[in-house]
């Protein structure tokens, strides 16, 4: 539930990306990011606040290549499919109350049929959830509005929503970057062939099981995996290595 507390903080990450894409040490982040040589706004406690935000999403308990891979997206631009789709990837997989609510509730909105999505709906969402979290029970009033807006505007500034009054759903742009990130974090969680294709996780970019399918046909075409799929047998491999992004990055890759 860490991500409700702030924004998408679209600029301030990809600023960082950028700083490790120029040669700049995970050791040393921390340091220059207060120090404001990353980003210069702010007071040093808001760069703080922006500095632990963004360690919880994209360092903290993460796939070590995910520094070269966000690194290497930067180059396409703030705004594009490849930056954009593989923040929001993390960051919806690092709060786990912003990924039920677009697994459940944004998905089954989906599924009927509806085209616009609101802070009702979140509140709905949230007396639902306290079955599950008692700890929701607790919230102020004041607590439940602020996650409720901040949520959805996180999300519409990552991609998955449109409109500013009313929020409309949109299927997002998925890089193909992005759908073999999670597709590798699908493996290390231990799951396999039909396992990955049924796996509830691909509800983040609103695709069913044909979807998937898809998508992963285009990885096997970039020779990214193996995929074959016939009846009730599924066969999924990979052949990229995730830790051939951190060669990449060593020798200069992504300058």
């Amino acid at each position: 539930m860490y991500n409700t507390k702030r924004g998408a903080l679209l600029e301030e990450t990809y600023t960082l990306f950028e700083a490790f894409a120029n040669g700049l040490k995970q050791e040393d982040a921390r340091k220059a990011f207060l120090a404001g040589e990353i980003i210069q706004k702010g007071t040093y406690q808001t760069r703080e606040s922006f500095w632990a935000t963004i360690y919880h999403r994209y360092l903290a308990v993460c796939p070590e290549w995910i520094i070269p891979a966000l690194s290497e997206s930067r180059k396409y631009g703030q705004g594009s499919n490849e930056f954009r789709s593989l923040t929001y990837l993390y960051h919806v997989l690092r709060d786990s109350l912003t990924y039920d609510f677009v697994t459940e509730r944004i998905w089954e909105r989906w599924q009927s049929g509806a085209s616009h999505i609101n802070t009702s709906d979140y509140h709905d969402f949230l007396t639902r959830k306290a079955e599950t979290f008692p700890n929701i029970q607790k919230w102020s009033d004041y607590a439940r509005i602020h996650a409720a807006q901040t949520t959805l505007a996180n999300l519409r500034n990552l991609g998955f929503l449109t409109g500013k009054r009313i929020k409309h759903i949109h299927r997002p742009s998925i890089s193909d970057e992005t759908i073999y990130h999670l597709l590798c974090i699908l493996f290390a969680e231990g799951k396999s062939g039909k396992a990955i294709i049924g796996s509830p996780d691909w509800r983040l970019f609103l695709w069913d099981e044909n979807d998937v399918s898809h998508a992963l046909n285009r990885l096997s075409q970039l020779k990214w995996i193996r995929f074959e799929k016939g009846g009730n047998t599924v066969i999924l491999e990979l052949v990229r290595r995730p830790e051939d992004m951190i060669n990449r990055m060593e020798h200069g890759g992504n300058q």
